[in-house]
């Protein structure tokens, strides 16, 4: 069960999710970042793969990161600035096993989840 406090920080890391990726990124945009709006999460049993449409991008100039449970994605915008948008998943992600490919302007992003790890207990 959640502590008190707990359900404060979820209250506002849920919050600051809502604020950045639903006001700020629209803002910083224009219009908005129309290629994560057509983004595709598909979660399978053991990875998560992201799917991202950004025609007419150099993919050499996109970015991705991550982190934790969450994934972010910057793409260069006609005005020479970035549009940023994040993912966030139930699972960790195993940043170091993450890859990313580019094929005929879709970025496919795929995140192996983290495995749980045993603890074997000894006697004392």
């Amino acid at each position: 069960m959640a502590t008190g406090r707990g359900l404060i920080a979820d209250f506002e890391r849920a919050f600051d999710e809502f604020f950045d990726e639903m006001l700020i990124d629209r803002w910083k945009g224009g219009t908005g970042p129309l290629e994560f709006e057509r983004a595709q999460v598909v979660d399978l049993a053991d990875r998560y793969e992201v799917r991202v449409a950004a025609v007419g991008v150099d993919p050499a100039k996109i970015q991705a990161e991550v982190a934790g449970q969450r994934l972010a994605v910057r793409v260069p915008d006609k005005l020479g600035g970035l549009l940023d948008s994040s993912f966030a998943f139930s699972d960790s992600i195993d940043g170091e096993a993450s890859t990313a490919k580019w094929s005929e302007g879709t970025l496919v992003i795929t995140l192996p989840k983290k495995k749980g790890r045993r603890i074997a207990l000894k006697a004392s």
